[in-house]
């Protein structure tokens, strides 16, 4: 749904809305001023300050963000900022149209000869995707033109016709960048330019060659060209300098293969996008791959490339993404590994890709109407994106633990479980911050000219001018009480059906028409009721959040005889400041009754979910023959996304079972 017809107005999510723009957008800013982000746009010192490749992306995402919220709510101190920003960023452009500042001001002769590792077109969708939503918030074209000349410069570079490169993107982003560029503008360059990325990725040419094998080559004979120290630290320590698996030499700079870029599959390259059948390799490329996928098949009504989709997406959702929704378990490549591979305390589990897999349930979700896509959609926002950020709003995630031993981390060098409020790669803070501004759009949605109620939300819909001429106004007690009422501020006086989903968590959602209880159909995870609406009318939606013990396929080894504790939408967690240490020791019984009871954590209320259990008792003997002896003791789980703001500590999501 169109931002400009859908707003998050009160309640849970307005309060987290307001503290993003109000305390985690500065706190990213402040973040890239001290990191050189914004001084480097112009800084031509090489010696003393070279930027990372990528960093016009994360500004980009960041200012997306403030369009977004503009959109809604003009900020006249807001623009100004990313005016500045917007000002320094178009300074870089060339004549020919060419704009990245990091190539044009450091490496001139090496404008787009490493696509699969040096960013240049992720950078360039990441632009265009916050130069669309800069114009639509303020109607000032000056951004989106100078990035539209720069994709005219791309795309006289790279198709299928003679004499231009057969090339496409290490980092996929543009596409789905150029996808919505289409759609705002109605021009086919970007729709053609976005179709020929995705169709060309993974093809060889007439002499059988791989587009990245011949540009890894032409690379290799550079002994100048790429230099891996130039990495950040969080790529460098994987970095391997020995052969090259697809059969060229390294040189003596190093080969940028090693451990995490050992394959095609990690740039979903070594397979025609359709013709891939399980997600692989990089998740967040992955991801971004496959919403663009699902956008051409819904746009070129591709019924093949739309079976390719559905095929990916189940094989993500069905065995290869956690409890919490996120997705890429593997920390070395940030990468899927195999089916049922969830890994509890090496998770990676990048927000990013989180984020990404909503985008590609989304836009299933305009193709069919499937409770399915809104499920996960939901399940991300209250648990793994939820938690990404602390409560103050300055503190982010990268990965996302579903178990977390602060000792461990620490020898294994990974990021401790604590928010921080820096990183070096910075791609996740700014995008929480550009998805938080935006996800009123993901709250309805439309079936054959009918409102979909996708999440509860509490919100206003003015979709009057067509359709069912309503205008709606919900409010909602989600997370804390599985209640949301649904007003009728305006209608077109005319029968016709509402879906409402019936969240997989609870089949018995019962629905009240003006205090009347009403039955009704279900069609595909959906409420269908047929009224003949009126100002006035109340819809009531009562649902059962009563806690509830979830399992895991057994195929999942790192869960069996485990289970976790959900309250409604929300994942619960245990953690030692509530049960002290050795979590891995406690044990559920699942006759016991679990008890509601409020609490507070930072002067936050929040609701704890109490039980009975049993502890392993101790021993000083490292293997026993007998065998183990239990106390009973009493459990407290406070919500996932709540954990790690009272300080590092161990928390675990999956608990044994006796």
């Amino acid at each position: 749904m169109e931002l400009n017809k859908v707003r998050i107005n009160h309640g849970f999510w307005k309060k987290r809305k307001d503290l993003n723009i109000k305390s985690s957008f500065y706190a990213i800013l402040n973040s890239f001023e001290k990191s050189g982000r914004i001084r480097a746009l112009q800084n031509k010192n090489t010696k003393t300050e070279k930027p990372h490749i990528f960093w016009e992306s994360d500004l980009a995402k960041l200012m997306e963000g403030a369009f977004f919220t503009m959109q809604q709510n003009k900020n006249k101190k807001l623009l100004n900022i990313c005016d500045l920003i917007i000002d320094k960023i178009i300074s870089n452009q060339e004549k020919n149209g060419y704009l990245n500042f990091y190539f044009s001001i450091h490496e001139p002769k090496n404008k787009f000869t490493n696509l699969r590792d040096r960013h240049e077109l992720y950078c360039a969708g990441h632009l265009l995707e916050s130069a669309i939503e800069h114009c639509k918030a303020t109607g000032d074209k000056r951004f989106f033109n100078a990035i539209e000349k720069y994709i005219d410069h791309i795309g006289s570079i790279f198709g299928k016709e003679k004499g231009k490169k057969r090339g496409y993107p290490g980092h996929q982003e543009i596409e789905l960048a150029l996808i919505k560029a289409y759609e705002y503008t109605k021009k086919k360059k970007f729709l053609h330019l976005a179709t020929y990325f995705i169709d060309e990725r993974g093809s060889t040419n007439k002499n059988k060659k791989h587009y990245f094998i011949e540009e890894r080559k032409k690379l290799q004979k550079s002994e100048e060209h790429f230099d891996p120290s130039n990495l950040p630290s969080w790529i460098r320590d994987f970095v391997g300098f020995g052969p090259d698996p697809h059969g060229t030499t390294s040189s003596n700079q190093g080969d940028f293969q090693g451990k995490v870029f050992r394959d095609l599959e990690y740039w979903q390259s070594h397979l025609k996008p359709i013709d891939q059948k399980t997600a692989e390799g990089h998740s967040v490329r992955a991801l971004y791959m496959f919403t663009a996928m699902a956008d051409l098949a819904r746009i070129n009504n591709n019924k093949k490339l739309l079976k390719t989709c559905k095929i990916l997406w189940k094989n993500i959702v069905n065995k290869r993404m956690y409890i919490h929704s996120g997705v890429g378990s593997a920390y070395i490549g940030e990468r899927f590994s195999f089916d049922y591979d969830l890994p509890n305390d090496m998770a990676y589990a990048e927000t990013c890709a989180t984020i990404a897999l909503i985008y590609f349930a989304n836009r299933l979700s305009k193709i069919e109407l499937n409770s399915e896509y809104a499920d996960i959609i939901e399940n991300s926002l209250y648990n793994l994106l939820l938690a990404s950020t602390s409560q103050d709003g300055k503190g982010f995630f990268y990965d996302n633990y579903l178990e977390c031993n602060p000792g461990y981390l620490h020898f294994q060098q990974r990021r401790h479980g604590v928010r921080d409020e820096y990183h070096t790669c910075s791609c996740c803070p700014p995008n929480i911050t550009r998805f938080i501004a935006s996800m009123d759009m993901y709250i309805y949605n439309t079936y054959k000219n009918n409102l979909v109620v996708d999440q509860y939300i509490s919100s206003e819909l003015d979709i009057s001018e067509g359709g069912q001429g309503l205008k709606i106004n919900q409010i909602s007690d989600f997370p804390e009480k599985g209640y949301s009422k649904i007003n009728i501020l305006q209608s077109n006086n005319k029968k016709s059906y509402i879906y409402f989903r019936i969240p997989s968590w609870d089949k018995n959602m019962k629905i009240f028409i003006n205090n009347k209880k009403i039955k009704y159909e279900i069609f595909n995870g959906y409420a269908k009721i047929k009224y003949l609406w009126k100002k006035g009318d109340k819809i009531e939606l009562f649902f059962n959040f009563e806690p509830r013990l979830v399992r895991t396929n057994p195929n999942v080894r790192y869960n069996i005889r485990k289970a976790c504790l959900f309250r409604g939408p929300v994942l619960y967690c245990l953690e030692e400041k509530d049960n002290g240490k050795n979590l891995n020791k406690f044990m559920l019984d699942s006759s016991n009754n679990i008890t509601e009871k409020n609490i507070n954590i930072n002067s936050q209320k929040i609701i704890s979910l109490l039980t009975k259990g049993y502890l392993y008792k101790d021993t000083k003997k490292l293997y026993l023959n007998d065998k183990p002896k239990y106390s009973k003791i009493n459990i407290k789980f406070i919500p996932y996304y709540k954990w790690s703001n009272r300080g590092e500590n161990e928390m675990l999501v999956w608990v044994n079972e006796i």
